[in-house]
């Protein structure tokens, strides 16, 4: 297991802060617009912030303004309170709730001198709150969470750790933007909203093909939530597996139906079941079954899948229309905020913005596993991956700048290449783990095959 210092957790809590910096600051709906001021006049704005009403529409955003700094104080409690000591861990506490707090009042008083930015209390308090979240989420994590997933890396079943992780990475993901409905008017609302959800596809409004590729996407992300009930039931009978599938795929749409936001298909019912159900059989496939070598299997593939895979990217793009505009009528519709980072994920939705982040990640993390699958185990190859992963990208990106009616985002190459990079760099490291759960499986079988055998009850 990867063993991170204080100066790490010190580094990506000043890299953590930076970015909300930028995001509070620097991105705004008219870019990055400094008006100066008088801080006096300034500091007297501030003390007369007062709470504003807000609509159910306004409620995704403050849940996003609430989660955003848990990160931070998660970061800088495990800097300041990794001892056990009582008094130790007292004092980290104490630190970062100060540290977190007087950072996000830093924040809020700069925004005044950063007009149409609006600072109320409504988004002080709601910051304030993700302060103390993530002192509780490290505080959970260290006493609780930690020591648990410590046992089962020392016991050989990190799959256990990445596949619970994704899972439940995916199941916030389907119930973004955590809109929960909270009065009847919200639920009037969302009735409302789910007679021209239910029953429609995902992508409606583009081509068929596209459609399909969304369905298919959606169901190869429910697989590994299949492999995770797997690997924690391996005692379980394939059937019973499958029905606790198909029975979380139930839960996770009926949660999403009192989500405002969030889109419920009922045909997701089928596509997600399949994919968690594949999910299952994969891992009830590989008991027992030597992996060591499997992967070179796979890297014979590689050569037929990239013109595949690169025609997939540029019909996602949306490049392979036949419509194209001269140089000069691209460039007179670019816009100079246009070229901040990350500026579109500011205007649209926190939703969306997450989506489009997952999204881009998929598209460009194959990069790195095919690349890992014909260079082989621990060869060199993170910078390699991310380098085609971004040259492909900016490439799309500026055939966008072509396309009419479509909007370039020069971001998007940056994650690309994080995703292609982490892709190579993780998958020895999974690989493995997906080995020993082979072997573990395997062994398992034969033990309580074996005690079946002698007429002795099996236990596991």
């Amino acid at each position: 297991m990867i063993a991170l210092r204080r100066n790490h957790f010190l580094a990506l809590a000043a890299l953590y802060a930076s970015a909300m910096v930028y995001m509070s600051l620097v991105l705004g709906p008219t870019g990055f617009h400094y008006v100066p001021m008088d801080f006096g006049d300034a500091w007297e704005k501030f003390l007369s912030v007062r709470f504003v009403s807000h609509g159910s529409n306004e409620r995704p955003d403050w849940i996003a303004n609430m989660l955003m700094p848990a990160p931070l104080t998660f970061l800088i409690n495990s800097t300041f309170g990794l001892g056990i000591v009582t008094g130790r861990r007292t004092t980290g506490i104490v630190v970062t709730l100060v540290t977190g707090v007087l950072f996000v009042l830093a924040i809020k008083y700069a925004q005044i001198f950063f007009p149409p930015r609006t600072v109320t209390l409504n988004y002080i308090t709601a910051q304030l709150i993700g302060v103390v979240l993530g002192v509780v989420a490290f505080q959970f994590s260290h006493t609780k969470l930690y020591p648990r997933l410590l046992g089962l890396f020392e016991d050989g079943d990190g799959l256990t750790i990445v596949l619970g992780a994704y899972s439940a990475f995916l199941v916030a993901y389907y119930l973004m933007p955590f809109d929960i409905t909270l009065s009847i008017g919200d639920l009037a609302a969302r009735a409302l909203e789910l007679f021209g959800i239910l029953f429609s596809l995902p992508g409606e409004g583009h081509g068929a093909t596209y459609q399909l590729l969304l369905v298919v996407a959606d169901m190869l992300t429910a697989i590994p939530l299949g492999m995770y009930l797997a690997v924690v039931g391996r005692q379980r009978t394939t059937r019973r597996l499958i029905w606790r599938a198909i029975g979380v795929v139930l839960l996770i749409f009926f949660a999403q139906i009192f989500v405002l936001g969030s889109e419920p298909f009922l045909v997701s019912l089928f596509y997600r079941s399949a994919g968690a159900i594949i999910g299952v059989l994969a891992i009830q496939r590989i008991k027992g079954k030597d992996l060591r070598k499997r992967h070179y299997y796979f890297s014979r593939y590689v050569p037929t899948a990239i013109p595949i895979y690169l025609l997939l990217v540029m019909f996602v793009s949306g490049v392979l229309s036949s419509q194209w505009w001269t140089l000069d009528e691209a460039t007179n519709a670019l816009e100079p905020r246009q070229f901040l980072p990350f500026w579109n994920f500011y205007i649209v939705s926190k939703a969306h913005a997450a989506q489009s982040l997952v999204v881009t990640s998929m598209i460009y993390a194959p990069i790195g596993v095919m690349v890992w699958l014909r260079r082989g185990f621990w060869s060199s190859g993170t910078t390699f991956s991310a380098s085609l992963a971004f040259a492909l990208s900016l490439t799309m990106e500026l055939a966008r700048m072509m396309k009419p009616g479509l909007r370039p985002d020069f971001s998007d190459p940056v994650i690309a290449a994080i995703a292609a990079g982490i892709a190579f760099k993780a998958l020895p490291f999974l690989w493995r783990m997906f080995e020993r759960e082979a072997a573990r499986s395997g062994t398992l079988d034969s033990y309580i095959a074996m005690q079946q055998k002698a007429g002795e009850p099996a236990s596991a």
